[in-house]
């Protein structure tokens, strides 16, 4: 008889206590993994999400995305500065100083000017840069006091702006006999010299 009384013990539901007791050891045995998850994951102030990016450092706030007119308008600065020394080196000192800062203004505030006197293919829109877009421009890249501080990164910055903007001169801005070519790969100003050569030399002046 006691036996017989002992199997329904043993096959009987767990009571409520039963069941804390057992969450109770669940939660002891999660407690320490959860901690060590926190303990390896940094704070939020010290990680990468709260640095900034590493270009910041170098380089000012991208003019990626400005106004084609603004873009072009740098272009011409940099061409501007590219022929400064040599008229300095040939003896036309007071010509190249006008360069030097007719090419510093033209880039920080000639894209309305540009944008005037390009002929239409040239212009992506019809709407002129507003002076919101002169001024955010005027104050990213090389062209301003912060910029000439980081000066590598910002020339090697408007060094490329200025190739773009010449391969889409170049191209008219358009898909035509140039544009594969241009594109592919990197920009170079031998690269785009030789292929726009190679089409004057077979005859094309527009494609």
């Amino acid at each position: 008889p006691g036996s017989a009384q002992s199997a329904p013990r043993a096959s009987a539901p767990m009571d409520a206590s039963d069941l804390r007791a057992l969450a109770k050891e669940r939660e002891a045995r999660q407690r320490p993994a959860a901690a060590a998850a926190t303990t390896t994951s940094p704070p939020l102030p010290d990680s990468w999400r709260a640095k900034p990016a590493p270009s910041s450092r170098g380089a000012m706030p991208s003019l990626s995305g400005a106004h084609r007119s603004i873009l072009l308008a740098r272009m011409f600065g940099v061409g501007l500065h590219l022929l400064s020394p040599l008229f300095w080196m040939l003896g036309f000192g007071r010509l190249a100083l006008l360069l030097l800062l007719g090419g510093v203004g033209l880039a920080r505030g000639g894209g309305a000017l540009v944008h005037g006197a390009v002929p239409p293919m040239l212009r992506e829109t019809e709407r002129p840069p507003s002076k919101e877009e002169m001024d955010a421009a005027a104050g990213a890249g090389l062209y301003c006091v912060a910029g000439v501080r980081n000066f590598g990164p910002n020339l090697a910055s408007e060094w490329a702006m200025a190739l773009e903007s010449l391969a889409f001169v170049c191209t008219y801005g358009k898909k035509n006999c140039l544009t594969n070519e241009m594109y592919r790969g990197e920009l170079s100003l031998g690269k785009i010299a030789g292929l726009v050569w190679g089409k004057l030399r077979e005859g094309v002046v527009r494609c």
